[in-house]
């Protein structure tokens, strides 16, 4: 598909050039008209449209800091994957979550342990220090595609009988009042801009130190015992966060 064929400029207008190349694209991208992975040639457009390269650059960075486009040296420009939302006022597990999104969800249990929690994590899962807690870390992952890195404390006294191959199989969030008697009720979020570790970056599929949205939540049962702790990493090029704000 030939992107210029579809951008119309009006050199008399007072908008700049580059704003107008940079509406465009993004009406053509939140139209589908240009879909994830069509190329986006610079001399193509600069070409077409009788512009400089350095007006397409400009109407390119844009969308480039929005994730709405991608570069890969060597290759060229790219339409990006649309973003997924977290809903901050929504407490749904990833299963639940991706589900609801039409994807099919599905989890990759990387170590599953228990052991004795220390001061800070016991302070945080409202235990006695030494009380024994599960730690699971697992890879999300949505239509096969990796989206999310997490590693999670649970009390071992609310699911003693827990073992590994549930917590690979559905939602966990679901089994824990399934199974447990557990019933959900808040939870805490704390959300920040970071870049991947090696580490994280490996097991994403991603480059090291890549954008990522870190998720830390404490969720709370219905009688305000903690029942997780849990770190999650998303990709910051498949993951972006909206916050519903009123004043009171």
């Amino acid at each position: 598909m030939s992107v210029s064929n579809h951008v119309r400029l009006n050199k008399q207008s007072f908008t700049p050039l580059y704003h107008q190349i940079e509406q465009a694209l993004r009406r053509q991208i939140e139209q589908g008209e240009l879909a994830p992975g069509n190329a986006i040639s610079e001399r193509e457009l600069s070409e077409s449209l009788g512009v400089s390269r350095m007006t397409i650059r400009q109407a390119l960075r844009t969308l480039r800091e929005e994730g709405l486009i991608y570069t890969e040296r060597g290759r060229g420009t790219f339409v990006a994957e649309p973003k997924m939302t977290v809903h901050t006022r929504q407490l749904l597990g990833f299963t639940e979550d991706m589900r609801r999104r039409g994807l099919a969800a599905s989890s990759k249990v990387l170590s599953f342990r228990t052991f004795k929690a220390d001061a800070v994590l016991a302070e945080r899962l409202k235990l006695q220090e030494g009380e024994e807690v599960f730690e699971i870390a697992r890879l999300r992952l949505a239509d096969g595609v990796p989206l999310a890195y997490e590693i999670c404390f649970l009390p071992v006294r609310h699911c003693p009988d827990l073992k590994r191959g549930e917590v690979e199989r559905g939602s966990l969030y679901q089994h824990l009042e399934d199974s447990y008697g557990l019933r959900l009720g808040h939870a805490d979020e704390i959300l920040e801009a970071a870049c991947a570790t090696k580490h994280e970056a490996e097991q994403l599929s991603i480059k090291p130190r890549s954008a990522v949205l870190v998720v830390t939540r404490t969720v709370f049962a219905t009688d305000d015992s903690v029942i997780e702790a849990v770190r999650s990493v998303y990709r910051g090029d498949r993951y972006q966060a909206t916050i519903q704000l009123k004043r009171r």
